[in-house]
């Protein structure tokens, strides 16, 4: 992962928890009686959804990288 593919993987994930907390405020937390239990799981819930992302993000951009190599090893192959 290039550090410009992390930099966009890292912003992404911020969103990912910023909307989460913003769904969780708008249509969850009133389900809740216990407020401290729903900003826990709020919060849980949103770094759960962002570390996914990031890390299911590190594992689509390796294998892009691992298709581009192999394409590249292919292509000097057959110039020989």
């Amino acid at each position: 992962m290039s550090f410009s593919q992390g930099w966009d993987a890292g912003f992404k994930t911020m969103l990912i928890y910023v909307g989460t907390v913003f769904f969780w405020l708008i249509f969850l937390e009133r389900y809740f009686s216990n407020l401290g239990l729903s900003v826990l799981l709020m919060n849980v819930t949103g770094i759960v959804l962002g570390l996914g992302f990031f890390f299911w993000r590190r594992k689509v951009c390796r294998a892009e990288r691992a298709a581009a190599e192999a394409e590249v090893a292919l292509l000097i192959a057959e110039d020989r």
